[in-house]
């Protein structure tokens, strides 16, 4: 199996004549790869998991907007008792969207213990007088097909009905409000 994983993976380094652009172009179809994989598992993630982050993301809402209302209405200690759960909503809110990104990018030492495999050493040819490294090379294609990736994902089909579903429910939480509110005169 892993031999078949191992061929499967090295084939686009062994397409151009050059080795060099054989390199960058397998590097480039690795973190492709990488990223669709990551991706797949960050929605199939998000749709089994959904009801508990909009849970999440409710509790933590519905608490801050308490506490600006504790504040509103000059209740010290309401405020404090609604800031402490508020905070401890956003934590686990925060931790699980932290969690979930995690998701994406699991693919990624995989793919960077392959290389290390396979080019370990060796010098890229980057600049004149400036190689880089395996590594170099793979992080930075990744970072630059995910940047490019990011306004594209909605116009997939697979990904782009997750994607819509992701957002409406982003629609649907309640609104935070803003403690610039609280400078606001009353109607």
């Amino acid at each position: 199996m892993l031999e078949l994983l191992d061929g499967l993976l090295i084939a686009p380094f062994r397409l151009p004549g050059s080795a060099a652009a054989g390199f960058y172009l397998g590097t480039l179809c690795l973190a492709v790869g990488s990223l669709l994989l990551g991706r797949l598992t960050y929605d199939a993630v998000w749709l089994f998991n959904r009801g508990h982050y909009a849970r999440e993301e409710k509790e933590m809402a519905r608490m801050h907007n308490l506490s600006v209302a504790a504040i509103e209405a000059g209740d010290k200690t309401a405020y404090k008792a609604a800031n402490k759960e508020a905070n401890e909503a956003f934590g686990k809110s925060f931790f699980a969207g932290a969690a979930l990104f995690s998701v994406s990018v699991w693919p990624v030492p995989f793919a960077l213990a392959w290389l290390s495999g396979r080019f370990e050493g060796v010098d890229v040819p980057f600049l004149p007088g400036h190689p880089l490294r395996y590594n170099a090379v793979f992080l930075g294609l990744y970072i630059l097909v995910r940047l490019a990736m990011w306004p594209l994902w909605q116009k997939l089909p697979l990904f782009g009905r997750v994607e819509k579903a992701r957002r409406e429910s982003a629609g649907r939480r309640a609104k935070l409000r803003s403690w610039t509110d609280l400078a606001r005169p009353r109607d």
